[in-house]
């Protein structure tokens, strides 16, 4: 395990947090004459030292009041799922980095 596999897992919880407030923008604006939805998506970049995600906001194809709020409650549903898991993740490499600094110390 590495830094860097954590420091991933703490970007993509932070993507997550991104996207449930931008999702929870697209409830609270469903009613709103002529609003277009967005959603949050991860595209790779490349870069000299290799690639990389970046998040970028997206027009969604939901349209209307109940459209919208179709589209932002499955898709909150789905990213509360991703969240949970990626901090089931997190905690477990912290409990294995506790474990193996405990074994350390003996």
């Amino acid at each position: 395990m590495s830094d860097l596999a954590i420091d991933d897992i703490e970007a993509a919880l932070r993507f997550a947090r991104t996207r449930a407030e931008l999702l929870a923008e697209d409830v609270a604006n469903a009613r709103t004459p002529g609003y277009v939805a967005r959603d949050a998506v991860l595209v790779p970049v490349q870069e000299s030292g290799g690639s990389r995600f970046a998040s970028v906001y997206a027009d969604v194809a939901a349209r209307g009041p109940v459209g919208i709020l179709e589209y932002a409650m499955g898709a909150q549903a789905r990213n509360a799922v991703t969240y949970h898991e990626l901090a089931a993740q997190e905690r477990s490499m912290l409990h294995e980095l506790r474990v193996v600094a405990e074994e350390s110390r003996r």
